[in-house]
Order: structure tokens, then sequence, then C-alpha cells
């Protein structure tokens, strides 16, 4: 741990990292761009208060997470039928590998990922945050607390009842 804190070029490297979790929590690539270079940005420019009290990873995600909610406040929040609309339309092609599933393996798989999709969507936002951090960037429960300003009992709560709820969204064969 360098005691004079990061460098603007540590901050830089994590560009990718941040922008995978920013395009999880915003839903909108664009938006996951303007996230992630405010992020970055504010960072950067607040170098001087980094305290090594976490990772420098875990600041940016806390940073990069707080500007998602700061996105979402100054827009009118969407319905259930838009955001399942919207995760229908963000999903990508299945791929069919050379020698993996048949047409029908593949079109379940997609079916799968579509609901799975659809119910993080319907999670609140603090619940599909959680899960994102934990479950999607493989953050430990120390870290997702830290990202999101919270203890780690309460980010272990908040991730239980999290799948608890994704659990109950989803249909029992998406369930796996």
């Amino acid at each position: 741990m360098d005691p004079a804190g990061p460098s603007a070029e540590a901050v830089w490297r994590y560009r990718a990292d941040v922008w995978r979790l920013a395009s999880q929590l915003c839903q909108h690539p664009e938006d996951a761009e303007d996230v992630t270079q405010n992020a970055l940005l504010k960072a950067a420019q607040h170098l001087d208060g980094f305290r090594w009290e976490a990772s420098l990873r875990t600041w940016l995600h806390r940073i990069a997470t707080n500007e998602c909610r700061m996105l979402r406040r100054r827009r009118a929040p969407l319905s259930l039928d838009q955001m399942l609309e919207e995760a229908a339309t963000q999903q990508r092609p299945a791929e069919l590998p050379a020698a993996g599933p048949g047409p029908e393996e593949a079109a379940v798989e997609a079916e799968t990922r579509r609901q799975v999709i659809a119910a993080l969507a319907s999670l609140p936002e603090r619940y599909r945050t959680a899960v994102l951090l934990k479950d999607g960037l493989g953050m430990p429960a120390e870290d997702v607390a830290a990202a999101m300003g919270i203890t780690v009992p309460a980010a272990r709560s908040v991730l239980h009842r999290a799948r608890t709820a994704l659990r109950a969204a989803l249909p029992a064969a998406a369930r796996g």
C-alpha cells in the first residue's frame, strides 16, 4: 500500500471493471459510459481523499454505484413493463458453438437468460446492486458492503433477501 495514495494512472487501469459494473447497474450502454467516465474523473480528482480503508477497486465501485443512483434519481422511474422490454432488447443473441448444444437447447438457454435479466431488473435497486457486485463481479461480502456503504452483516442480509426475491421472481425452469 502506497501511503501517498494511488495515482491517477492506477484509477484509469480499472476502467473496464468499473464499466462492467456500470453497464449492469445502469442497463443502458450510453449511461454506463457516462457513469464510468464520471466515476473515474471524480476518483482522479479526489485521490487525496483515498484513505486505504478499502481497496482502490472497492472505492471506485462505490463511486460508480453512487453515480448510477444519482443518474436514476434524475430520471423518471421506469414501469415494470418498460424494464422487462429493455431487458429483452438488451439480450445478446445466443451464439452456437460448433460442437455445442442444438437449436432447442440454445433457445432454452436464451429464454432462461432473458428470464434472469428480467428478474434482476424487477429487483429493487439495492438488491440488484448487491447481487451484481457479489455474484456478477465476484466481490467478497466485505467489498460489497464497502461499495454499498453498509456494514458486512447488512450486506449479507441484503444479499440473502435479494437472492430470495430473485428466486421468487424466476419461473421454476429458470432456477436451474
